[in-house]
């Protein structure tokens, strides 16, 4: 269905697709720039190796921002990108600008990746775009061979660095490192596959077993959230609710612990997460409540992966998300 979605988007018919020709670079790069701008997660990823599989070392958790900026110094396309940790907005990890260019001798889309020398100075660009105003080449670095070349393969790009083209000297390690990043983009998937090894040929990092990471764009709900004083050995016929508005998470495995009006938790954390369960190859959206004390899922429901809106009632705990009507791949 993907396949024939993105013919009928580039030419306008279905019939057309087995023979459509090449979208040209105007065309590609209009794709692209719709599919990559928001907020990305490999939750599941990550959960299947810790939970299913149960590996040492599940591979890490990421949340990816892409937020479109003006920067013109740097680009007519360009994103402000942040990275962080185990579904932690404080871990952050790298923050860069991602600029996206026609590269017409190579036939391909151009991704140049630019660092900041001074990323504190930066940091709240991805909600504040105007602290990138006048901001000039000086303030950023890039590293010669080290742009990613993308090329669309019918219903999503591939892209790729030039082998062993990115290396540089490593102060921190005191050594040459060369750098192979591969992504993969679809409108709902960024695969992301990123090497680096020394001289010599010697590992440094990145995705040693060859299993790239699987992130997924996301969707934002907004919800509540309502317990009984007392909690579940409250009297049925209580009338005494503690409630919490104005929620908001996302489906890629967000959590948000609830609240009484002073702002003290109640117990209890509400979770939506996309996942496959280990007795099914069948994909849902969990809507869990989770008892704070133990860490453990007490009650969920579900709905198809591509849901809109779930709710969930005990008798003595009550909640509902419903999917945003603007600004569903961001989350402020």
């Amino acid at each position: 269905m993907r396949r024939i979605a993105l013919a009928v988007l580039l030419l306008g018919s279905p019939s057309a697709v087995a023979q459509a020709p090449t979208p040209d670079l105007d065309q590609q790069l209009a794709l692209l720039l719709a599919w990559f701008p928001g907020e990305w997660d490999k939750h599941e990823q990550h959960w299947q190796q810790a939970t299913v599989e149960k590996r040492e070392e599940p591979i890490e958790r990421i949340h990816h921002v892409f937020v479109p900026v003006s920067v013109p110094a740097v680009g007519e396309h360009v994103f402000f990108v942040r990275q962080t940790l185990d579904d932690d907005p404080s871990r952050v990890y790298r923050q860069r600008l991602y600029a996206f260019s026609k590269n017409e001798t190579r036939g391909a889309i151009q991704l140049t990746i630019h660092s900041f020398k001074d990323e504190a100075k930066y940091a709240g660009a991805w909600r504040e775009p105007a602290l990138l105003d006048g901001l000039s080449m000086d303030a950023l670095e890039s590293r010669p061979g080290c742009a990613v070349y993308l090329t669309l393969q019918v219903d999503h790009f591939e892209g790729s660095m030039d082998a062993d083209a990115c290396r540089f000297h490593s102060q921190r390690l005191g050594k040459t490192i060369i750098v192979n990043d591969t992504l993969r983009l679809s409108p709902d998937e960024l695969w992301i596959s990123d090497v680096a090894k020394d001289a010599e040929g010697n590992p440094v990092f990145g995705n040693r077993d060859g299993i790239p990471h699987k992130n997924r764009k996301v969707r934002y709900f907004e919800g509540w959230a309502a317990i009984k004083r007392g909690g579940k050995d409250a009297p049925a016929d209580s009338k005494d609710w503690i409630g919490m508005r104005g929620i908001v998470m996302h489906n890629e495995g967000d959590r948000v612990q609830v609240l009484d009006a002073e702002g003290k938790p109640v117990g209890y954390t509400i979770e939506l997460a996309r996942l496959t369960y280990q007795n099914t190859t069948t994909p849902i959206l969990k809507f869990g409540v989770i008892d704070d004390a133990t860490g453990k899922t007490i009650a969920y429901t579900w709905n198809e992966p591509d849901g809109t809106r779930l709710g969930i009632n005990l008798g003595w705990f009550q909640a509902g998300v419903a999917q945003r009507k603007e600004r569903v791949h961001f989350g402020w």
